[in-house]
């Protein structure tokens, strides 16, 4: 068959499904990357153009995420008898109203998405707890399945090597909402009363870029690499870190922070539902608000023993991406 493949290209969880689908299909693929302002218009009109086009020669429409460009080509391939998926695992799903982030704070925006969401096929939540925020926020979805993002295991291979009084955090977030999302602020103040532990900052672009440098000018344990990164500059960090600190206000699955635990690192997250899930008890759940708290989580990973950090990397093989590749396609199919 032949899939229109719509998505951000840019992110790894959205590379790692264009590379299942093409193991059985014929993937036409859409970047769909809209920018700001005015650009933000003619990207978005680019990316409908592009996907009304493709959808005449495929026989099912495929998005990673609902957003503005979503829901009349779904409208149109479902009156031409053509399957519908979406992948759910994101700010479609997610509310945040303190911050303003979700699409449900736009309406227009929400009435795209929660629309997609009830015309399409079938809708693939990332994680039980992104299946919880899509019942709650978008309750006439179509029918859905539980298929967690995926860890390319074979990629992300364990390793025993020493590791360094290090904490990490990998991210190719651009806004400065994202930036406070992603708790790259709360990350940095650590770093501030950590200054005797090396803190990398890994792949952020753009505005939040500047902004992030702005705040940790005058920290000297702070590294900060622009994205996007290749493979073996993210495998490095990886392997030379002892926590990974993933602070987000939400999330829905947390790819990075399977990534890191996978290469051995120990998970420092937030107290939600769907890092709790992720990590599965291997980690240590900190109160964002309390630096202190971040600050002793952080200092304890570099005591732990390497069984401790292998089974932090056992755990995650349930996200394999075989296991999402082999449900994914029976669903497909």
């Amino acid at each position: 068959m032949t899939i229109t493949f719509v998505g951000p290209a840019v992110s790894r969880f959205v590379q790692n499904d264009i590379a299942i689908l093409e193991r059985k299909h014929t993937v036409k693929k859409i970047d769909a990357k809209i920018g700001f302002g005015i650009h933000a218009v003619f990207d978005l009109l680019k990316v409908q153009f592009q996907i009304l086009r493709s959808i005449v020669g495929s026989e099912i429409l495929f998005f990673w995420f609902a957003d503005y460009y979503s829901l009349f080509p779904t409208l149109i391939a479902r009156l031409l008898r053509k399957r519908v998926y979406i992948v759910a695992g994101g700010f479609d799903v997610t509310y945040t109203p303190e911050v303003k982030s979700g699409a449900r704070v736009r309406p227009i925006r929400w009435f795209l998405v929660r629309n997609t969401h009830r015309f399409a096929t079938h809708v693939f939540p990332v994680s039980n707890y992104a299946q919880h925020l899509l019942d709650t926020n978008s309750k006439h979805h179509a029918p859905s399945t539980v298929i967690y993002n995926a860890v390319d295991i074979d990629r992300f291979p364990f390793s025993d090597a020493p590791r360094g009084k290090r904490a990490l955090t990998v991210t190719q977030l651009v806004t400065e909402l994202e930036y406070i999302l992603k708790g790259i602020d709360i990350f940095l103040s650590a770093a501030r009363v950590m200054p005797d532990v090396e803190f990398d900052l890994i792949g952020i672009r753009g505005p939040a870029l500047a902004h992030a440098r702005n705040e940790a000018k005058d920290l000297k344990n702070v590294t900060i690499v622009e994205g996007p990164v290749t493979y073996e500059t993210l495998l490095k960090h990886y392997y030379s870190a002892s926590a990974y600190c993933q602070l987000s206000i939400d999330e829905t699955f947390g790819l990075a922070t399977a990534e890191s635990m996978s290469c051995g690192c120990i998970p420092v997250v937030s107290r939600i539902p769907s890092l709790e899930e992720v990590t599965g008890g291997t980690q240590y759940i900190i109160d964002r608000k309390n630096i202190n708290s971040v600050a002793d989580a952080i200092r304890k990973s570099f005591s732990v023993d390497i069984e401790e950090r292998r089974k932090c990397s056992e755990h995650v093989k349930k996200f394999d991406i075989e296991n999402r590749a082999k449900k994914l396609l029976k669903l497909v199919k």
